[in-house]
């Protein structure tokens, strides 16, 4: 038979369980950012700081709540109705990490064109809608004080999922937007700006896929918490997104130059002809010196070895 609470408390341990994996992952690609970029700039190290910090004590509130309401709390089935200070915290947590890393990819792309703006304040303003939506859905969350009564919070959940969903949407088609217009014809820098368009679809979609889940599971499946399955992943994906984006900014670069470590290079070879001292020069020994000089190929906007994106996230 089916348990009562499958709908409810199933979903929150299910929901539990893939945070933990996804906060894995962050810890990982924490460790790794610190190890392989140590001269990155203090700003963008204080928000990967900022990010693990916020996305740990989500999940160690969530683990304590969770203990609390299937532990200490084991058969009061009343208990499990009411939302504790832990629940509404952990909320606003989650839109907090969403508010930073839409801030994040804002920047990258006006670091992209500095000339136009109007992309940047249209991210600008969605991610403060959604800021402040998910700052009054949390007031409201603690103020209604049962699950049972969170339909009634329904207006500013759905401002929050969608101004997120768009905010979402907005950045990853302004990355591929502007990525494509550096493209100059130049093969190596094309390459890097192909894999870049790529990991922004990828990056977007899933952000804005959990965005898209919280509101059509909030509103179509009320008095249950299929809706965390998108809400309380969000931001742990977003965590992840912004880490992998700072993580693969060599693997860029050195896959398109055809490497495996730092990024090279295009090499050419220049080959002088010398007589050797001390022959004639009709009997002359020749010797064959190979000048191997670096070549970097350039657009007008763009090169190889640093590109405007890659100045943005560094």
């Amino acid at each position: 038979m089916a348990s009562p609470l499958d709908a409810t408390f199933g979903v929150w341990l299910v929901s539990i369980w893939l945070q933990t994996l996804l906060q894995g992952c962050g810890l990982l690609q924490a460790f790794l950012y610190f190890h392989w970029y140590p001269k990155d700039s203090w700003r963008i190290k204080a928000m990967v700081i900022i990010l693990i910090c916020i996305e740990t004590f989500q999940i160690v509130l969530f683990f304590s709540i969770t203990y609390f309401y299937l532990i200490d709390e084991f058969g009061n089935f009343t208990n499990l109705d009411v939302i504790y200070w832990q629940d509404s915290a952990q909320l606003f947590v989650t839109y907090l990490s969403a508010f930073i890393v839409q801030l994040y990819f804002g920047y990258c792309i006006y670091v992209l064109d500095k000339k136009h703006l109007v992309l940047p304040i249209i991210i600008l303003v969605l991610a403060l809608t959604q800021i402040a939506a998910g700052l009054a859905q949390t007031v409201l969350t603690h103020r209604v004080h049962l699950f049972s009564d969170l339909e009634s919070t329904k207006p500013v959940t759905t401002l929050e999922a969608a101004s997120a969903l768009c905010c979402d949407l907005t950045i990853t088609f302004s990355l591929l937007y502007r990525l494509k217009k550096h493209k100059g014809g130049v093969k190596t820098t094309d390459s890097v700006l192909n894999t870049l368009m790529v990991n922004a679809v990828n990056r977007g979609m899933l952000t804005a896929i959990c965005a898209a889940i919280n509101m059509i599971l909030f509103i179509a499946k009320p008095n249950t918490f299929y809706f965390f399955i998108g809400l309380l992943l969000s931001g742990k994906l977003y965590m992840n997104s912004a880490l992998a984006t700072l993580n693969s900014r060599k693997h860029v670069i050195a896959k398109s130059q055809g490497t495996s470590d730092e990024p090279s290079s295009g090499r050419w070879n220049s080959i002088q002809m010398e007589p050797r001292r001390g022959r004639t020069q009709d009997n002359a020994e020749v010797r064959i010196v190979v000048d191997q000089q670096s070549h970097v190929e350039r657009d007008s906007d763009m090169d190889v070895k640093k590109p405007r994106y890659m100045e943005g996230i560094a």
